[in-house]
């Protein structure tokens, strides 16, 4: 080979190798740029579906606490016997029931029974003012019926609820709430004559809500909540909130407006980058989730999402890019240099590493470059492995983070049990199995009795611990086959198939009697947790398929009805849907 060619091999391969190595430094940096944003993307769905979940069940737990209150025997006394003696009587009753419920939730500044008769006057008022309870009476007593919460709800069924718009509190009297966020939950109450007699109402503080529910909220996320207008309930910027109460309106269309897809319709769920509502001239990614009322409401929904700063994740990634750029300059020159007296020994090695890179495919890890020479293209290839080997550490990385995401958003944080989004997809399977092979299977909800007295005596901390060794008790009572999962706080869902012990002749009604035994009698036993003597019992509804549902919905409704009339029954009791029809 002549001087000439080699010096012009020599130029060709330099300049090669700097645009080979400038090409490289450009796609990964833009690979590992999007890789990044799309795993900030990737963390806030998934901790908006969280917070999105949180705020159904704070609706629901407040369904839950209305129908309780509507089915007290003093809101029956109050609704059925006319005597005003024993109204009052009763009221003073209904009142101290309340007060203690208005106690135990710190988000409710208000709880009343407002009857449908005067003009919606109300019967019984519990206002909270400065920590403190205020039974309201006499004349200070209020004509609600104007209200649309109220003959809203007076349309609605026994049992149904009604949700009013989140607003700022507008009522007087109420000095905790008023001019603050509030929402408003409402059931009617009906006489033995089904006739309708009038509504228990709460008042929820929002802020207080939102505060309970943005507890591990990393400081450097903001939480965004607009009505089903898209007008923000809650913002970075407190002057926006609630514009259209308070006569300006601000939207999340105008900041965003591919968010209109959410409120056209067309999706429920959005993820995007904009600009920081923080500080507009920087980029933030938001995640946004359509929440629907699954009860009549003024308005059908609300809007919840998450925005985070990209400032980190660009940081990194410009970091990561410098960094790879001097490495490229680095071997760049160190190519230069070389290929000046390796040029004819470049073309061998230069095959093999082609070979390498041709069987990288798109996704794989980067294969490494075996290449056992001593000299200048040795070092070369094995620098390259070093590249190799980072990338694939760095793939390593972030498919660690998609199995940990995987797993925040299928289980429980406290006690590694399922979800609700992990059970209903195991309640899925096994009605698909079932369905296939005519087995049967049983769905019990277990709640713990005396729970709440254990939060409140020792600490939260303690009650964690209990929950924690309860699913563990409930795990030992059950198979590996079967289904334990954390339903809400101290609720757990069971699925049992046994199709094993079914195929013996066992029938699922016995079987899950024999396994809500076997759980109700491990949690009566004392629980020892931080010195303490714990004793707890618990209810447990059981519902069969095919025989009380042939879908996931019917059969956890079901066996929720079983388990709060176990409850009515005297707590620590097991009770089958198929016994309380």
């Amino acid at each position: 080979m002549s001087s000439r060619l080699v010096i012009k091999l020599t130029i060709w391969i330099a300049l090669l190798s700097l645009l080979s190595a400038g090409v490289n430094v450009y796609f990964t940096y833009s690979q590992s740029r999007a890789l990044l944003i799309q795993s900030s993307q990737d963390k806030l769905a998934t901790a908006t579906r969280v917070l999105a979940n949180r705020y159904a069940f704070f609706i629901e737990d407040i369904g839950k606490d209305l129908l309780f209150i509507s089915q007290l025997p003093a809101i029956g006394e109050i609704a059925n016997h006319p005597d005003p003696a024993a109204a009052l009587i009763q009221r003073a009753r209904l009142a101290s029931a309340l007060s203690e419920l208005l106690n135990s939730h710190k988000e409710y500044n208000q709880v009343r029974f407002i009857g449908a008769a005067n003009h919606g006057l109300e019967l019984v008022r519990i206002d909270k003012a400065e920590n403190s309870l205020s039974i309201v009476e006499g004349l200070a007593l209020q004509e609600k019926a104007h209200f649309s919460y109220i003959y809203n709800t007076l349309k609605l069924k026994q049992g149904e609820i009604f949700i009013s718009a989140i607003k700022l509190n507008k009522e007087r009297g109420l000095l905790d709430g008023y001019g603050k966020p509030s929402i408003i939950l409402a059931t009617p109450i009906y006489t033995k004559a089904n006739t309708i007699f009038g509504a228990v109402v709460i008042n929820v503080d929002m802020e207080t809500m939102f505060s309970m529910i943005e507890t591990d909220v990393p400081d450097n996320i903001d939480v965004i909540a607009t009505n089903s207008f898209g007008d923000y309930l809650l913002h970075p910027n407190a002057e926006k909130t609630f514009g259209f109460d308070k006569g300006k309106r601000f939207t999340i269309q105008q900041d965003l407006p591919v968010a209109q897809r959410i409120f056209s319709g067309e999706l429920n769920a959005l993820v995007a980058e904009m600009q920081d509502l923080r500080a507009p001239e920087k980029q933030a990614v938001i995640s946004l989730n359509k929440l629907p009322f699954q009860w009549a409401a003024d308005e059908n929904y609300i809007v919840l999402g998450l925005i985070s700063n990209l400032d980190t994740v660009l940081a990194e990634s410009r970091q990561l890019g410098i960094t790879a750029l001097k490495s490229a300059l680095v071997f760049g020159l160190l190519f230069v240099v070389l290929s000046l007296f390796l040029a004819w020994k470049i073309s061998t090695p230069l095959r093999q590493m082609a070979t390498t890179f041709a069987r990288f495919k798109q996704g794989d890890p980067v294969p490494e470059i075996h290449l056992q020479r001593n000299d200048e293209l040795g070092l070369l290839a094995r620098n390259f492995s070093m590249m190799a080997k980072k990338l694939n550490a760095q793939l390593m990385e972030l498919n660690s983070q998609r199995q940990y995401l995987h797993k925040v958003a299928h289980h429980d944080p406290l006690t590694n049990l399922p979800n609700r989004i992990l059970l209903e997809d195991r309640i899925e399977q096994a009605l698909i199995s079932a369905r296939r092979d005519k087995m049967e299977i049983a769905v019990m909800l277990v709640d713990l009795d005396g729970f709440k007295p254990v939060n409140d005596k020792f600490g939260h901390d303690t009650g964690d611990l209990l929950l924690q060794e309860c699913a563990a008790r409930m795990l030992s009572c059950v198979r590996e086959t079967d289904t334990v999962a954390r339903y809400g706080g101290d609720e757990f869902m069971i699925i049992i198939s046994a199709r094993d012990l079914q195929l013996r002749g066992m029938s699922t009604r016995h079987i899950g009697r024999q396994v809500a035994d076997k759980i109700r009698n491990s949690l009566n036993q004392t629980f020892i947790i931080n010195d303490h003597d714990i004793h707890i019992s618990c209810s447990i509804g059981i519902a069969l398929y095919p025989q009380d549902g042939d879908d996931k919905h019917s059969l956890i409704k079901h066996a929720d009805s079983a388990m709060y009339t176990a409850k009515a029954l005297g707590k620590n009791c097991v009770k089958h849907y198929s016994d309380i029809e």
